[in-house]
């Protein structure tokens, strides 16, 4: 009797330990249970420029500690405004990727309040051979050929974006070097300040944008203008007039007399009467005569 006491004690106890052992183990593999919230994202791809409809967004689910900072939760708080890059699909839209409200669509949209957009004409040099595209930055040189033949180039303005290249906006379209039709225009974002100074130099000389690296924002101290000289391309001296050489003339009048004068300080005149000759002299403003028999 008391051997089956002992054996239904141990089977209880060891029954007890299976049932504590699948349940513990049942709490640790048991799903969280999860904070879920909602964000706007993108239906599809959106260009940079777009105005936003209920069509272009939608909700998705996050934890919220997943959520991005400057996320929307509702998508009547993003509708009607514009992105200022490009929004891939699925991609939650953020404060920072949208313009103000009332910024329009397009190209105005790229446009930060008290900023201007100004376009400048390129070409396949100028335009660093068609590798510059909306988002990133150059630095504009001017250079000006002044009437003595002499040029100097000086950077005018540093770290510019650019907003637009011909008609593309987005970032991502980049030109083809293999195009046969390149775009001739650059959208420049600029200050007003800035954009007066560009288009003085337009007028006044030429400009040329140099490419600056994308995580490159440094601004340099401004320094002298570069002038031929700074080349060794100096201009090319004249060769100094030969001196003047007496022009001995033949005798005009009988008896063999010759006359002869200097550039610029004598000059002779044809005799006055048969057998005389006059010779005027030069000297500044005072002009004498010698007559010769």
């Amino acid at each position: 009797m008391q051997r089956h006491r002992v054996l239904v004690a141990f089977g209880i106890a060891w029954l007890s330990a299976v049932l504590l052992s699948w349940w513990v183990y049942k709490e640790s593999t048991a799903p969280q249970s999860r904070d879920l919230v909602y964000a706007v994202a993108a239906t599809q791809d959106l260009p940079a420029g777009k105005r936003l409809q209920p069509a272009d967004l939608k909700l998705i689910t996050l934890d919220r500690k997943d959520l991005p900072k400057g996320a929307f939760l509702k998508i009547s708080d993003v509708v009607d405004r514009a992105v200022t890059v490009p929004v891939a699909a699925g991609e939650p839209v953020l404060t920072g990727k949208l313009a103000a409200k009332g910024s329009g669509e397009g190209l105005t949209a790229l446009i930060e309040p008290g900023a201007r957009a100004l376009s400048v004409q390129v070409n396949d040099i100028s335009g660093v051979s068609g590798f510059i595209q909306p988002g990133t930055r150059v630095d504009i040189l001017f250079t000006r050929v002044f009437s003595n033949g002499d040029a100097a180039t000086t950077t005018i303005l540093q770290n510019v974006k650019v907003i637009a290249y011909g008609r593309r906006l987005d970032p991502g379209a980049r030109v083809n070097p293999n195009e046969t039709t390149r775009p001739t225009v650059a959208t420049l974002l600029v200050s007003q300040e800035q954009a007066e100074k560009l288009v003085l130099a337009e007028q006044r000389g030429k400009i040329q944008l140099a490419l600056r690296n994308g995580g490159d924002d440094q601004i340099t101290e401004p320094s002298d203008p570069v002038q031929s000289a700074d080349l060794g391309i100096d201009e090319p001296r004249k060769p100094r007039a030969a001196p003047a050489r007496p022009v001995v003339y033949p005798a005009e009048i009988g008896g063999g007399l010759s006359r002869t004068a200097t550039s610029g300080a004598a000059k002779t005149a044809k005799p006055e009467s048969a057998g005389q000759v006059v010779v005027r002299i030069y000297r500044g403003e005072k002009v004498t005569e010698e007559k010769f028999q």
